[in-house]
């Protein structure tokens, strides 16, 4: 009847319709469209039978949609330039046409207020809110793309949970251990996934309770808090303020006085101030009736959200949600199994969780069961969800009894268990469904939620294992995320069944890298288990698997054995340089083989990282260097306190294992090489650096000798001048002469003599050397230049890589130096014999020594680096240096700037001023600004001038730039002090290893002219031969041990059998191989020789002495070895890496609590005083109200007094 009303009223206004001019809508939809150019055309058909049209196009339509559509003009095709017109236009938001009452006549005011309604509220506290006002109708989808994604509107991001809120909103008798447990769990696991929270928006209630959870917890409001509940169970103040908004705009929050709450406004709510946005859904219905029509649209809109891919912001993906939505009734169906194909791990979590709660909250796990959504319930948080709990727990079995114990509220007892929508079934179905959980206060709430998740995962035996293994991987990483390591070892199995270990390797690896980063605490935990029970695959994943790919880093060339392919050593890089949680690359290391060669190759890596973050200059790069810094400082610490720590194992053998797998570095070798100059500093390190200086090569065969006395006797600690004056040779307990001067400390001696002879040498050339003696002093120049060439390309050819990266390692102050030098002398030399006098004079080749000269002598310096007082003397020079550049800087703009300007002033013509120059500036910092040859001639203003600049000139060079560089120096001074004994050792250091090296040959240039030839060319191996057709070629002899040695041969016709016979000689000793073992199909063999005195020259015999092969003298080809580790020593190394973690766990633990506490009562602090203004707020308001008031009776009292007063004669 009310349609027909309004149709007949239609009619009869359909020719003034005409006439007028059609009202164009505001920017929320409320007003009349004018006729505008913005339309393409406007339909002037009476309004009448345009409603008809409306009808007959879409019979489905029903009446207020379709005079939504003809009154509004929303089907006029007009550009849109405001995105709430779009909004206001969608049909499935308009609220119901409320019937015709007093105020509220005409159809088109009716209409009016049908449209939505979006804003913000402003709260007394100074929070805002945004608001919504919709139908029930409402379609998920388009208000999910429309307003929810909207950039112009809401602009949310996808959540990755859905953390739905239900319970009472009276009746609330919360245990507060409860309330405590359940806020923080609640706010921390929303916080730490990019949650979405839901409730049901009033301030009262369990929906009170989690807004102001919510504002303790998360004061920045950085995860959504959604209201979603009944517009017409708002108080009619609320009602009217929100409905009130105009074009998106803000409305204050209405106030409420004690005694304003009369009538049905007792029994109705306001919104909850907390809540970031709120949904008010208009049903038509006003009043206590209006509770409980939200229910199905909440339920629809968090399906639509859970159900819809968490990444996608296209418009394409929401409008076929939306098509699919349209083809069905969204509000009652379930999800068709025809809406568009989203990936498993692509939707987002859904939990409901019950708080206390009514009736209505049986009806709202009712559907969310129904609809596959995971139900945890609050035990001892009092009625429905108490009941269910103690059904579900079985303390309680019969379901009246169960309602008669936990039902106490007034309207609960009244209606009785029979009274729930669906009877005692719908509650059995709660109750038996493997969706439901119940929580108490002796789990977290993470745990929980997550249990739920899964436990529903698993109950679903229909899902595919694609399915299934997508779920796990969004189970674990909740899991993670929430820190609940009761779940992991579950999830964990069940996921490498559903898709296999790489493929859960894979996931939780990359997982490591990228998403997992940040959990420190978390992850670690998921590594032990995957090493635990996966070690032997784990060692084999291949790092080119993972994203990204293999490993950049290449300081140390790491190697690996066929048929391998990675190894636990690249994977623990690979998480280093993906900035893996700590916790995770801690478990990784405990389990390498040389844990001390992979921290200090983690901090490396982590260095060389952090300084190119560091160089591209943003703040985020600035914080990701500086942890990563922090990162290495920590791997070196690591390696420091695992040598320090060392009893079972002796240190000093430990430091030189060298490992193949790292590039078969030494710990010496490799702290130097990577540059890790707090290790390089340490004792332990100094004293096995000491003990190398003084040892013969091969180190460890000398060093590591089993007779105590022979092993003291190797160590030459003799002074200098016992060695040059002869007395070290007279001793009866000597080195052999080879050995003597294979030792690195003879080593630098004899190099350093030949070093200053070849620079006294070249001296006497440049400066006196004429005729034949010239001649005679520059072939042999020539020849000690060579061999210095030579010198640097077998360096050079010793490093490991590419030509680039070979070139990188090699060059260095010293050696640019020594390229510097000798190039130049041998292009001297070469000039003055070829070139001169037909291209070059005399005088230009001896100019050209002559400056060479002056790096020969800078050279030398390198010798002083030995010594501590003059290395660290060396180094605070070179800092001074530095200054001394910066300090020119400033001296050259300012003496140029006086040169430039005095000098056209002084000297009037050019020949003058080129002659003079304006170099003489930077001579006045020594005084001398008195100029010759001046224009005497010069005003008396300009003379003025000139002496003015000149006394300038002076005061600046003479006294403040040489008073600023005095300051700077001493600066330096003091600041490297300390430093420069650091650089010292470091450098200290490469001195040492070039001299112990193979590289540096026994004798000094020029004298190994002939072994660098043939190191270069290549040297002969030696062999051992009995004719032209009968040969042993020796390949290799590497010590095994410091009395034992490996052989590898390889014969030339003869017989096999034969080389167990071969002899090794020393001395008056010989012995047989104890093993030998041969190749089939070639004719190599290896002979293992044990009890061997190796620190003596050896000889090689093949066959023995009776087949008539000759003996051949053999050399040690490495100067190191590595002895297998006994089982003890390698779990006390095993212990002690657990150890060290700990400790170093302990060490920063303190700080990080202290931070911890310090930001919690920070947050504490800020909430009460939150708190307390909004109490005073309120106060203020209050005493406000008060005193109006008081004023209104005091003028209604002086107008009664005056009243009195005509009355009185």
């Amino acid at each position: 009847m009310a349609a027909a009303a309004d149709l007949s009223g239609l009619r009869r206004r359909s020719e003034r319709q005409k006439t007028l001019s059609v009202k164009k809508p505001d920017n929320h939809g409320c007003g009349l469209l004018p006729a505008s150019p913005m339309a393409e055309q406007c339909d002037d058909r009476p309004t009448a039978e345009r409603l008809g049209a409306a009808f007959r196009a879409k019979p489905q339509m029903n009446f207020r949609q379709a005079a939504t559509a003809v009154v509004a003009n929303v089907k006029l095709r007009r550009k849109k330039t405001n995105p709430y017109d779009t909004i206001q236009s969608e049909l499935s938001f308009q609220r119901p046409v409320l019937p015709a009452v007093k105020g509220v006549r005409t159809l088109a005011s009716r209409l009016r207020q049908a449209f939505p309604k979006f804003g913000e509220i402003q709260f007394q506290s100074g929070l805002m809110t945004r608001f919504g006002i919709v139908g029930p109708k409402m379609d998920p989808a388009k208000f999910m793309e429309l307003v929810v994604r909207s950039s112009s509107v809401w602009d949310l991001e996808p959540p990755k949970l859905i953390l739905s809120i239900v319970g009472g909103a009276g009746f609330m008798n919360l245990d507060p251990a409860v309330e405590a447990h359940f806020c923080e769990g609640l706010v921390g696991a929303a916080k730490q996934t990019n949650g979405w929270v839901i409730t049901g928006g009033t301030d009262s209630g369990v929906m009170d309770l989690v807004g102001k959870a919510m504002h303790k917890h998360d004061a920045r409001r950085t995860v959504p808090c959604i209201g979603i509940l009944p517009f017409g169970a708002l108080r009619e103040k609320w009602r009217r303020s929100v409905d009130s908004v105009e074009d998106a705009g803000v409305v204050e929050a209405p106030v409420f006085g004690k005694d304003e709450l009369v009538g049905d406004d007792q029994k109705l709510a306001g919104l909850q101030q907390h809540h970031t946005h709120c949904v008010m859904v208009d049903c038509g219905v006003r009043g206590p009736k209006a509770f409980g029509t939200e229910v199905e649209l909440r339920e629809a809109f968090e399906r639509c959200v859970a159900t819809s891919h968490q990444f996608a912001r296209r418009k394409s993906i929401a409008s076929s949600v939306s098509r699919e939505f349209s083809r069905r009734d969204a509000l009652t169906q379930p999800d068709s199994p025809s809406s568009p194909a989203l990936v498993a791990r692509d939707q987002v979590i859904r939990v409901m969780i019950v708080v206390n709660g009514g009736p209505v909250s049986f009806k709202l796990m009712d559907k969310a069961i129904e609809n596959g959504c995971p139900v945890v319930v609050c035990n001892n948080s009092g009625r429905a969800a108490d009941f269910i709990a103690s059904l579900k727990l079985g303390t309680l079995t019969d379901y009246e009894e169960a309602w008669k114990t936990h039902m106490t509220a007034p309207a609960d007892v009244k209606q009785g268990v029979n009274g729930v929508e669906g009877g005692v079934e719908a509650l059995q179905r709660i109750v038996n469904s493997s969706c439901l959980t119940v929580y108490t206060t002796n789990d977290r709430l993470e745990d929980v939620i997550l249990g739920a998740v899964l436990q529903r995962t698993l109950a679903q035996e229909d899902m595919s294992d694609e399915d299934l293994a997508a779920h796990l991987e969004r189970s674990l990483e909740l899991a993670v995320q929430w820190g609940c390591e009761k779940h992991y070892v579950t999830i964990a199995r069940r996921l490498v069944t559903a898709c296999g270990f790489a493929k859960t390797a894979n996931f939780m690896l990359s997982h490591f890298a990228n998403e997992w980063s940040q959990n420190e605490n978390e992850a670690g935990p998921l590594m032990q288990w995957l090493i635990a029970t996966h070690v032997d695959s784990l060692k084999k994943f291949p790092v080119t698997d993972l994203s990204p790919q293999g490993i950049s880093w290449d300081r140390v060339q790491m190697q690996l054995q066929p048929p391998e392919t990675s190894s636990m050593a690249h994977l623990f890089m690979w998480l280093v340089e993906n900035m893996a949680p700590t916790t995770v690359t801690d478990v990784l290391w405990m389990h390498l083989d040389y844990p001390a060669h992979g921290a200090l190759a983690a901090a490396s890596l982590c260095r060389e990282t952090a300084e190119r973050y560091q160089a591209q200059g943003s703040y985020e790069k600035a914080l990701v260097s500086h942890r990563l810094m922090e990162r290495a400082d920590r791997f070196e610490e690591m390696a420091i306190r695992l040598l320090k720590d060392l009893d079972r194992v002796d240190p000093l053998e430990y430091v030189f294992r060298r490992s193949w797998r790292w590039g078969n570095h030494h710990l010496i070798s490799l702290a130097h090489h990577l540059e890790c100059k707090e290790f390089v500093s340490q004792h332990f390190y100094n004293s096995a650096v000491d003990l190398l200086w003084v040892t013969p090569t091969p180190f460890a065969v000398f060093a590591f000798d089993t007779d105590e006395e022979r092993k003291q006797a190797n160590q030459v600690t003799v002074p200098y001048y016992d060695i040059l004056l002869g007395r070290y040779f007279w001793q009866p307990e000597r080195l052999s002469l080879r050995d003597f001067y294979s030792v690195p400390r003879v080593k630098a001696l004899t190099h350093g003599m030949s070093r200053v002879t070849f620079v006294v040498l070249y001296s006497h050339f440049v400066l006196f050397s004429s005729g034949f003696e010239a001649f005679l002093l520059s072939v042999l120049l020539f020849v000690w230049g060579v061999a210095l060439a030579l010198i640097e390309a077998l360096q050079l050819k010793s490093k490991r890589g590419s030509i680039a990266q070979r070139f990188a390692a090699y060059m260095n102050m010293w050696n640019a130096l020594d390229i510097l030098l000798i190039s130049t002398l041998l292009f001297g030399i070469i000039a003055w014999w070829l070139l001169t006098p037909w291209v070059l004079s005399n005088q230009t080749v001896n100019a050209l020594h002559a400056l060479n000269l002056l790096p020969c002598y800078v050279r030398l310096l390198q010798i002083f680096e030995l010594s501590e007082y003059f290395g660290t003397l060396l180094f605070t020079v070179f800092g001074m240096a530095q200054d001394t550049t910066h300090f020119l800087v400033l001296l050259g703009i300012i003496s140029l700037g006086f040169s430039c300007s005095l000098t056209p002033i002084l000297y009037p013509s050019a020949n003058e001023r080129w002659k003079q120059g304006v170099t003489w500036g930077f001579w006045a910092i020594f005084g001398d600004v008195e100029l010759q040859d001046t224009d005497q001639n010069l005003p008396w203003s300009l003379k003025a001038c000139v002496g003015f600049l000149q006394y300038l000139l002076s005061l600046a060079s003479n006294v403040l730039l040489v008073n600023l560089l005095i300051a700077m120096l001493n600066d330096t001074y003091v600041a490297n002090k300390d430093a420069s004994k650091r650089e010292w050792a470091f450098n200290r250091v490469d001195a040492v290893l070039e001299f112990a090296s193979p590289a540096a040959h026994i004798l000094p240039p020029p004298l190994d002219l002939l072994v660098s030839i043939g190191e270069l060319c290549g040297a002969a191996k030696p062999v051992s031969r009995k004719d032209a057709q009968n040969f042993c070629t020796v390949n290799s002899v590497v010590p095994m041990g410091p009395h034992e040695v490996e052989i590898r041969i390889e014969l030339q016709g003869g017989n096999f059998s034969d080389a167990a016979e071969s002899l090794l000689l020393w001395d008056d000793d010989e012995m047989v191989p104890e093993d030998c073992f041969t190749h089939d199909g070639s004719r190599e063999a290896v002979l293992i020789y044990r009890k061997v005195t190796l620190t003596k020259p050896l000889s090689f015999q093949f066959a023995g002495k009776d087949l008539g092969y000759e003996p051949v003298q053999i050399y040690l080809d490495e100067d190191s070895w590595t002895r297998p580790l006994k089982r003890e020593e390698t779990r006390h190394i095993t212990f002690l890496k657990q150890e060290v973690v700990a400790q170093i766990d302990a060490q920063q633990e303190p700080a990080e609590q202290r931070s911890e506490a310090i930001v919690l009562d920070a947050s504490q602090k800020l909430s009460l005083c939150v708190d307390e203004l909004t109490r005073l707020s309120q106060h203020v308001t209050d005493l406000t109200k008060q005193l109006q008031s008081q004023e209104k009776q005091n003028s209604e009292l002086q107008k009664e007094i005056g009243e009195l007063k005509k009355h009185i004669p």
